[in-house]
Formats: structure tokens, C-alpha cells, sequence
């Protein structure tokens, strides 16, 4: 009977890990020169993300930090990570980042703070990675009801490497309050995020077929021309 019901306790666990191996679904968005693709149950705090022409954004409602009363620290983070597939003909300039929100301190000693970076990488390359620090436009330090928005950017030159076709995009970001005071509040929150992807038309390359034309053509007018020179 026990053995009876290892074996059912262990049909049923390993049934919900393949389900959830199951419901791992990589999804892809098409803009208008690049495809974006995620693994749809890794977007975390970030949430679902949509896309319109070639950003990327997110709209969280959940990804904030606060800290109350004094009690120090509070700390939130997430990471998510993506690929970035050029349309034919198309190649990558730049990767740039905006995100906004707002925050609220209030007593002594109150203090919001926001970090991370994004990280790129061409697929073919994977070696070779350029980050940029992801910064506010101005210091978090109003005190004081109603809540104040605050905007961060980063940004990625990647024109350098024109032959890439896909690149890989890890977006990390982290939120930090802190209170050392009795009857103080500090909260923070994301609410939008934003990846733009900047885009480069590649020059044609004629086909061989089209080289030999052109080669015959010159090779014609070059007739042409001196059988006039000598009639």
C-alpha cells in the first residue's frame, strides 16, 4: 500500500513538472524591422509586453519598494531577457531604454533610489557584450505628498556591428527605498519600460547574374563606341 502510494505521489509530481515544462511558451511580436522573442512565463514583474513599430514596452503594476517606519532597506529587482531578430535587408543601430514611474518619501531620512543595466550581445558573437547603466534624469529627493513621476534611460551603440542578425537583450532592473526614521514612508514604483530598437538599411549586394550583365553591358558600349572611332 505505501509502495502503491509513492508511486501516485510521485506520478503527480512529475506530471506537474512536465506541465509546467508544458506551459513554457516562447512568443514572438513582429514590429515593423525586428522580431521580438521571450519566453512568455520569464517576464516576472515586468509583465506581458506589447510592441508598436520597433519598441518594446511593458506596462508593470506590481514592481515597487517601500519601506516604512524606519525599518532600513527594501529592496525589489527582476531581469528578463530576450532576442531581437532583424527583418531581411535591415541591420541594428542602437538599443535605448526609457522607463517612468513615480515615488513618495515622507519624514527624515527617506530615500528612493533606482538601478540596473541592460546587456546586448550579438548571437554569432556571444563573447562580446556592450552595456549601458540604466540612470534617472534627476535626483529622487522631493519630499512630500502627491507622489512625484520620475524617468530613467540607458543606451546601447550598436551600429558597429552591422553584419549582426540577432541580438541577445537581458534587461535588469532594480528598485531601492530606505526609512531610519519612525512615522517615515519611502515607495517607489515602474510603471512603463520601453526598448527601442534603432534601425539601418543595408546596402544590396548585386547578385553574380547581375554583375555579368552589367559586364556585358560595358563590354557592348565599348563596341559601340569604337567601331565609331573606326568606320
Amino acid at each position: 500500500m505505501k509502495r502503491v502510494k509513492k508511486l501516485a505521489i510521485g506520478m503527480v509530481l512529475l506530471g506537474q513538472a512536465l506541465s509546467g515544462v508544458a506551459n513554457a511558451a516562447s512568443t514572438t511580436l513582429t514590429g515593423t524591422n525586428f522580431d521580438f522573442t521571450y519566453d512568455d512565463t520569464s517576464m516576472g514583474l515586468f509583465g506581458q509586453p506589447s510592441v508598436a513599430g520597433d519598441t518594446l514596452f511593458f506596462t508593470p503594476i506590481n514592481f515597487d519598494a517601500r519601506s516604512l517606519n524606519g525599518v532600513g532597506y527594501a529592496f525589489n529587482n527582476d531581469t528578463i531577457n530576450l532576442k531581437v531578430k532583424a527583418h531581411t535587408g535591415q541591420s541594428f543601430s542602437n538599443v535605448s531604454l526609457v522607463e517612468k514611474g513615480d515615488y513618495l518619501l515622507l519624514g527624515a531620512g527617506s530615500t528612493a533610489e533606482l538601478g540596473g543595466q541592460i546587456r546586448v550581445f550579438d548571437n554569432a558573437m556571444p563573447l562580446v557584450d556592450l552595456t549601458s547603466n540604466i540612470t534617472t534624469s534627476g535626483p529622487l529627493n522631493v519630499s512630500g505628498a502627491p507622489t512625484r513621476n520620475w524617468i530613467a534611460n540607458a543606451s546601447v551603440d550598436v551600429s558597429s556591428w552591422n553584419t549582426a542578425r540577432t541580438l541577445n537583450v537581458t534587461l535588469e532592473n532594480l528598485l531601492l527605498t530606505s526609512t531610519i526614521a519612525p512615522a517615515s514612508l519611502a515607495f517607489m514604483e515602474k510603471k512603463f519600460v520601453g526598448l527601442t530598437f534603432g534601425s539601418s538599411t543595408i546596402a544590396a549586394v548585386p547578385e553574380p547574374e547581375t554583375y555579368a550583365m552589367m559586364l556585358a553591358g560595358l563590354g557592348l558600349v565599348g563596341f559601340m563606341v569604337s567601331r565609331r572611332r573606326n568606320p
